[in-house]
């Protein structure tokens, strides 16, 4: 059962990562410009996701391996957070772009 989920979860990221390049072409086509920097934001985020846990899995172990000093003197606990609130960021200013370029558009054709 848990194959089944798991198998099930990745054809889900797949089906949606064709979608959300499927929106970035079709945005380009019709020179929708912020529609265009959103998919190409949500995309780059669904792609770091993918990598993340593996990244600050490593940062994590090698951190308690041999203790060095973070930057800002954070305490590891503040710098997983921080590597986290980055990307939410990020999301924000995707759907800032998209929701000023749906604005403009609705704003010129009336």
């Amino acid at each position: 059962m848990e194959i089944l989920l798991g198998i099930f979860s990745i054809l889900v990221s797949v089906f949606l990562l064709a979608l959300l390049i499927f929106g970035l072409i079709q945005c380009k086509k019709n020179h929708f410009i912020e529609g265009f920097y959103f998919f190409l934001i949500v995309i780059f985020l669904k792609i770091y996701y993918v990598i993340a846990p593996f990244t600050i899995n490593r940062f994590i172990d090698s951190y308690f391996v041999n203790p060095t000093l973070l930057p800002l003197k954070m305490t590891i606990g503040e710098m997983i957070t921080l590597l986290n609130f980055i990307p939410r960021t990020l999301e924000v200013i995707a759907f800032f772009f998209l929701v000023v370029g749906l604005y403009r558009m609705w704003k010129t054709k009336d």
